[in-house]
């Protein structure tokens, strides 16, 4: 697999990653997805709206990085800056254990639970469980480089990936969730600011990317790829 890519232009933007990210396939079987190509595919739906908000400046240039560094270094602008990104999911096990069990089950519908994951009697409060997932992979993370490296430029992309993102169905719900997640890292600054540890954060949704949640917090539009 490729392991580096140079974005010139963002109209070149698709043509720069190929068939990097293009799709991450199935949980289970001989073609099931690896890890890098989860990381490829959260990575190009990012970039598109961190470079119109001008997280990096163009060129930018991508390499895949082997642990234990952050999943990606980035080189950008003509002075060739340096940055660093980790990609991890927003998820809960229960949640992960059910979507990996159903695709082995072969079955064409489920209910959410039906496997053992959240939300088996229903949808009580899942933009609040979709947040909550996202402060976890936030904490998760305190010890690993992307907090720890002396290096200013460190980015954080949380995936949503779980029962309760399943049950954030449209835009407004979805902006309703990152209201919530705002106010939860706007409560508890001190603890996610020692985390961090200067590392921004971001959150890749379904119909919107938040950008920088615990600085100056930008909503974009998920361009479709």
């Amino acid at each position: 697999m490729m392991n580096r890519i140079e974005i010139v232009q963002i109209s070149e933007l698709d043509a720069a990653f190929g068939g990097l990210g293009a799709n991450v396939g199935p949980r289970t079987g001989p073609n099931r997805r690896s890890q890098d190509a989860k990381e490829w595919f959260v990575l190009r739906h990012f970039m598109a709206p961190a470079l119109s908000a001008k997280l990096f400046d163009l060129p930018t240039a991508i390499t895949k990085a082997p642990p234990p560094e952050p999943d990606f270094a980035v080189t950008y602008g003509p002075e060739r800056k340096l940055a660093f990104i980790e990609i991890t999911e927003g998820t809960h096990p229960d949640d992960q254990r059910e979507m990996t069990e159903f695709e082995r089950n072969g079955k064409g519908l489920m209910l959410l639970g039906d496997f053992g994951g959240r939300f088996a009697d229903g949808a009580s409060q899942p933009k609040l469980a979709w947040a909550s997932d996202i402060c976890d992979a936030i904490l998760r993370k305190r010890d690993k480089s992307i907090c720890s490296l002396p290096t200013s430029d460190r980015h954080l992309i949380v995936y949503p990936n779980s029962n309760a993102s399943q049950l954030i169905f449209d835009e407004a719900d979805e902006r309703e969730a990152f209201a919530h997640l705002k106010q939860r890292l706007e409560a508890d600054g001190t603890q996610y600011a020692k985390a961090l540890n200067g590392c921004r954060v971001h959150v890749l949704g379904k119909a919107l990317v938040g950008l920088d949640l615990a600085g100056r917090f930008l909503l974009e539009a998920r361009a479709t790829r």
